[in-house]
């Protein structure tokens, strides 16, 4: 039998069956947690669905869910009739991102973004830690399609902290898509950089998810890069968590290397 790994005092090891946050979205928090703090460690086994479903009294579709995710995310990873495991961490490079739509004008293509959805929800603890919020905390959560020249390139999700965006605050309950004020677009459609002084960035490779496919237009485990970025203020806190899935068959990332050593 697997042992679960101690929480350490003021976290919890539980679901809230109550909690407005979904149910593996809090499974991810715990072992997201764990990883974290070094509960778990890298290619430590996790325990088997049953016995997750078991210990969470969760469905064995929830966490499936929770595991496809913080495997997506590189946290985890599996071995086909092994199990689950914990992932290294990963080096980090450094390389700039340009402007989606600056870039795809420069390109000669037009750049369009689709605003799919718009609401306000309770931060769970991933977005929590992200934004540095309190836990339940309202945060809007904005859901992009950018293309150029109608083709699908980039999927996102962007958090933002409720209190730092004043003109999403005075139309939230408005169908976006029938928006008019151009303020308001602009900080759905990315243009404005509200409360944006500078931001860090990671990309990792990924594979698109079902649900990301049908907006991509590829099949469902085509290669795509995830770009996780979070948006810094004056006084260095955060505003800002945006998490993107690009197409790899329509992107490639390069930087130039100065000094290189050649090896004798």
């Amino acid at each position: 039998m697997y042992k679960f790994p101690s929480v350490p005092r003021g976290a919890s090891a539980t679901l809230n069956k109550r909690s407005p946050i979904p149910a593996y979205n809090q499974l991810i928090d715990i072992i997201y947690s764990q990883i974290k703090n070094r509960m778990l460690h890298p290619h430590d086994m996790l325990p088997s669905e049953t016995e997750l479903c078991k210990v969470y009294g969760v469905s064995r579709i929830t966490v499936r869910e929770a595991l496809k995710k913080l495997t997506q995310d590189g946290l985890l990873y599996s071995i086909k009739g092994k199990g689950t495991f914990v992932a290294e961490p990963k080096l980090d490079l450094m390389i700039k991102i340009p402007d989606f739509f600056e870039d795809m004008t420069e390109r000669g293509l037009k750049p369009e973004v689709k605003i799919l959805d718009v609401r306000r929800i309770k931060a769970s603890k991933l977005v929590s830690e992200k934004l540095r919020v309190s836990l339940n905390e309202d945060v809007f959560c904005i859901k992009r399609l950018f293309l150029a020249d109608k083709k699908p390139y980039v999927l996102e999700k962007k958090f933002i902290v409720c209190t730092d965006c004043k003109i999403l605050n005075s139309h939230i309950y408005e169908d976006p898509t029938s928006i008019e004020s151009q303020a308001v677009f602009d900080v759905l459609a990315g243009k404005c950089h509200v409360c944006n002084e500078y931001a860090d960035v990671t990309i990792e490779v990924t594979t698109v998810r079902s649900d990301e496919s049908k907006y991509l237009q590829v099949p469902a485990g085509s290669m795509a890069f995830y770009v996780n970025l979070v948006a810094y203020k004056k006084d260095n806190t955060p505003c800002g968590w945006i998490a993107s899935v690009m197409r790899g068959d329509l992107y490639r990332f390069k930087t130039r290397v100065s000094n290189f050593p050649i090896t004798k």
